[in-house]
């Protein structure tokens, strides 16, 4: 069965012509700011990737609702992005994940520099198992903040193919992670 993406488009840009301002608010008040431009550009980049994807949402019965739901998920990847960029990066793709983790407590208790000394090599170990480049789209979006769209730019590499990859690459960890903790 094949639908038009054209007709999906139209309907994606009724929607985000209706309700662009509700949409701003929803985003801003996740934010905790209001007037926020970060909001804006949130909406914009959400719609426009739907958009590119309109095939997708011949699948979706009620449009604002997914969209919606995908605003959500991109404020939390925001929220994500800042976590990592307050951490500053030293040189080597591993280097911000160390950091982060003694970051998280800086208390100069011997046992839990150890601790957090382990976690850090069980990370560094879960993250060289990955491929290749499932690692450098985790570690450029992870730990470097990057989005996904610059990654694409960079990479030259369509953004469906690094979203997969970093999908894979969150699971792999969670499955190397997990059994790493197993007794």
């Amino acid at each position: 069965m094949s639908h038009d993406p054209t007709g999906e488009r139209h309907r994606l840009t009724e929607v985000f012509r209706r309700d662009r301002g509700r949409l701003t608010r929803f985003v801003e008040a996740r934010l905790f700011r209001d007037g926020n431009a970060e909001a804006e550009d949130i909406v914009s980049d959400v719609v426009l990737r739907l958009f590119e994807r309109a095939d997708l949402l011949a699948q979706v019965e009620d449009v604002t609702a997914y969209l919606y739901g995908a605003l959500a998920r991109a404020v939390t990847d925001a929220f994500r992005r800042r976590r990592a960029s307050a951490v500053v990066a030293a040189p080597g793709p591993l280097a911000g994940a160390a950091e982060a983790i003694d970051a998280a407590d800086p208390a100069p208790d011997p046992e839990a520099a150890l601790m957090r000394t382990e976690q850090r090599e069980r990370i560094q170990a879960a993250l060289r198992r990955l491929t290749p480049a499932e690692r450098a789209v985790w570690t450029a979006v992870e730990i470097d903040g990057s989005s996904f769209r610059e990654v694409a730019s960079q990479r030259n590499e369509p953004l469906g193919t690094l979203l997969s990859r970093k999908s894979r690459a969150n699971r792999k960890l969670r499955t190397l992670l997990a059994d790493d903790r197993a007794p």
